[in-house]
């Protein structure tokens, strides 16, 4: 696992061959981090709770 910290309107950019996503981090605010993702169309960007199966 990496850990990285970040501010506001700084980014995060995760790069595979010519493929590139970049996260920025838009804005903090009481404890919730408002996030920016530029990626190609192919890739499906989804919160984790989405991607679990229900119990």
């Amino acid at each position: 696992m990496l850990v990285l910290e970040r501010k506001s309107g700084e980014s995060i950019v995760i790069q595979n061959g010519n493929d590139v996503i970049e996260i920025r981090i838009d804005k903090y605010n009481k404890g919730s981090v408002k996030l920016v993702f530029d990626a190609p169309m192919k890739y499906v960007i989804l919160r984790k709770e989405l991607t679990e199966k229900p119990q």
